[in-house]
């Protein structure tokens, strides 16, 4: 049956006037499954368009066919949604003009689950941000919008039945921002749609509006309620629901109680009235605090009732029984992957985030599941290799990674492929307070994620993509969505000495194409600075300073290397007390390579010492003039137990068996809790003739109070040692 459906879409079509335009490469992200071209060009008007729904041309709900010729276009989509995806790919191939290639697109996704997860729970981002966030997934066809609604120490869903989940359990900051949290501020407003991202909530009126929203845009929304741990919030609000041997806000529900069950349905009824269309109910499941029901009387009760032989059993009769609720509803269960722990409950989804090996025996074993590895496809990791990066959660994410990412694993039995639903990318927000930033994470590795979903594997091509993706970056400036360039940005892929002792120097960017312009005496490189070609060799000390540029302006991060050739530069190093064996930055060189660490605490560049003192001597191999030290260390309270150190002291020597104190200073507390590079520029008072340098960084030995970890050894992780 033919049902013709007019759509408007966007103002895409309204016509201007222009000169028509020479041949080039449809931008269409995702690519396509098949696009043959007719050779011409026409324009585009509202009055040229047909759309229509018909199953017998297209038997994909989500596929559809565009057709672009002298009588006009005509979209014939599977369903609407394919005719919504249609009309996108004629907004892409149309240029400002108007004019549109001529050919037939026939297109349709890979995979069924595209999906995009926001974490509102530590930040909450208002509902208006919400729409635009939907707006940008429907733009790259996602279909799915994970909303990550309670978690630690957020509740972001009005409850009626449950009204202090929302008014007494939004913790605060006490005053200081910086501060640990220590004060539970009961508030009757709760600050909703606040400035403060701490606070906030979504009515069910905010809820059902956005639910709406995306419906227009074909996404559907699949709400997160966190079980039976992450619930810091929660079991604030109700202490009740938790362990009795356990502290208030522990986090992690009592499943020896039964009242837990009662709570939780109760929530759970609430919930799908607000998400009537979403098929599934996502119930996190992961990291949950065992020890807590090791020590609870109720639980063992219940373990012994049960016949259950550990904890993790414990865990799957949590799940199991949440799931024989949610399943009585009519809804589907879904988890991440430590649900598998103790056995998985017999109709659930799993969302393999710890990487792909939760989805592989999911899906083996007959189970639906959702790709999600972290490793890949978390985009609250860092997409850029530069400190200028804005402050970010775990590793190094960037596009060629979200590209090649596949969510069918070579390990998956082809008899249980089909149960790879597909895959999505989660963006948790603890170091993400703004909605600008959320964008600067989302953009452009959303693109990458598109067509990793949507397009068949045949139809990839990495290059094509990089041609595509900077006129898809234009498409979002015009938009007014904020987007990286971190892509563009220069990073040294590779150096190394000469036989002549100069360094040479690569660099390397993500996306090529770009010029890449370069100073070695600190300046900011314009465009009549040096171009780079394929290395740069150093045969004095400089600071290299590189720009890519873009249509003829600067574009991306600057990248500046200070300090290179410095005095220290291949100095032997002698260590008084041993690096640890789990980050030794590179070896007994590592602090004298000229090569500069990351702010992240994985990049392998940091040399870590535990508990101990970092003491070494470097020996320059001739008396020479030295006039300073410069170092620099890592810190980050947040989630990690590297601090700076307490003092520093440099000594110099001429023959390495007498020392003098050159320089000493002490090192003040930084609070701040968010990850820092701090270098500390050691001058002396004047110049010594030395060839022996000794430097000693103090460890404070065990994390002090109010640390997220306190007591535990501290460490101090540092780079590279400059001497002047």
């Amino acid at each position: 049956m033919r049902n013709l459906i007019l759509v408007a879409f966007g103002g895409v079509f309204a016509v201007a006037c222009g000169v028509r335009p020479e041949p080039r490469e449809a931008a269409v992200i995702p690519q396509p499954r098949a696009f043959v071209e007719g050779g011409d060009f026409v324009r585009i008007g509202p009055e040229d368009l047909r759309t229509a729904v018909d199953t017998a041309v297209v038997s994909d709900p989500e596929g559809y066919r565009l057709t672009v010729g002298p009588d006009g276009a005509e979209v014939v989509g599977g369903g609407e949604a394919g005719v919504f995806y249609g009309l996108q790919t004629l907004e892409q191939l149309k240029d400002s003009a108007g004019w549109v290639p001529t050919g037939v697109v026939n297109d349709a996704p890979r995979f069924r689950w595209r999906g995009m997860h926001l974490d509102v729970s530590r930040h909450f981002f208002p509902k208006e941000f919400i729409k635009k966030y939907l707006d940008i997934l429907a733009y790259h066809r996602m279909n799915v919008f994970h909303w990550h609604l309670t978690d630690g120490i957020g509740w972001r869903l009005e409850s009626d039945r449950y009204p202090l989940l929302t008014q007494r359990a939004a913790w605060r900051r006490v005053k200081d921002p910086k501060a640990p949290w220590i004060g539970l501020e009961l508030s009757d407003e709760s600050r909703r749609d606040s400035a403060d991202t701490y606070g906030g909530y979504y009515t069910k009126e905010d809820v059902r509006e956005i639910v709406a929203y995306a419906r227009e845009r074909h996404i559907t929304v699949i709400p997160e309620i966190e079980m039976p741990g992450h619930s810091e919030a929660a079991t604030f609000a109700y202490p009740e629901y938790a362990c009795p041997t356990a502290q208030p806000g522990s986090g992690v529900y009592c499943p020896g109680n039964d009242s837990t069950f009662v709570f939780l349905q109760q929530l759970i009824d609430e919930v799908i009235d607000l998400f009537p269309e979403s098929p599934y109910i996502h119930i996190g499941g992961d990291e949950v605090g065992k020890e807590q029901w090791s020590a609870c009387p109720r639980c063992q009760a219940r373990k012994r009732a049960e016949g259950l032989k550990d904890e993790h059993e414990l865990q799957s009769y949590f799940v199991r029984r949440m799931e024989q609720y949610i399943n009585s509803k009519g809804k589907a269960m879904i988890g991440y992957d430590e649900i598998l722990e103790g056995g998985l409950a017999p109709n659930a989804t799993v969302m393999s985030w710890t990487g792909f090996e939760g989805g592989v025996r999911a899906a083996n074993a007959g189970h639906d599941a959702v790709m999600v590895p972290l490793d890949y496809v978390y985009f609250d990791h860092y997409q850029g290799q530069n400190p200028c990066e804005p402050q970010a959660w775990g590793g190094y994410n960037g596009l060629p990674r979200v590209y090649s990412f596949d969510p069918v694993r070579p390990e998956v039995d082809s008899s249980k492929r089909h149960h790879i639903l597909g895959g999505q990318a989660n963006i948790w927000t603890e170091s993400i307070r703004t909605p600008d930033h959320v964008e600067y994470m989302l953009l452009p590795r959303l693109a990458a994620l598109s067509e990793a979903l949507w397009t068949d594997t045949t139809a990839k091509d990495w290059e094509r993509f990089e041609r595509k993706l900077d006129r898809q970056l234009d498409r979002y400036a015009a938009r007014g969505w904020r987007y990286a360039e971190s892509g563009l940005t220069p990073f040294i892929a590779d150096q190394h000495f000469n036989d002549s002792g100069a360094l040479v120097v690569r660099l390397g960017a993500e996306l090529t194409g770009y010029p890449v312009r370069y100073t070695l005496d600190g300046s900011l490189p314009t465009e009549g600075a040096a171009l780079y070609a394929d290395s740069i060799v150093i045969r004095e000390p400089a600071t290299l300073t590189a720009q890519a540029f873009r249509n003829g302006r600067p574009a991306g991060c600057v990248l500046q290397v200070p300090h290179l050739l410095n005095r220290a530069t291949r100095a032997k190093v002698s260590y008084a007390t041993p690096y640890n064996a789990a980050y030794t930055g590179g070896g007994d060189t590592a602090l004298v390579d000229n090569r500069y660490a990351f702010k992240r605490g994985d990049d392998r560049a940091w040399q870590g010492f535990e508990r101990t003192d970092m003491e070494l001597t470097l020996d320059l191999g001739e008396e020479q003039p030295v006039a300073g030290v410069w170092i620099q260390f890592l810190q980050h309270l947040a989630s990690t137990s590297v601090m700076l150190p307490t003092g520093l002291t440099v000594w110099t020597s001429t023959d390495g068996n007498r020392f003098t104190i050159a320089a000493e200073r002490s090192v003040a507390d930084d609070s701040d809790s968010e990850v820092m590079i701090r270098p500390f520029d050691l001058r002396f008072k004047a110049p010594v003739s030395a060839r022996y340098i000794r430097i000693r960084a103090t460890n404070r030995g065990v994390l002090p109070a109010g640390h997220p970890r306190a007591g535990s050894p501290a460490w101090i992780f540092t780079d590279e040692v400059v001497v002047y």
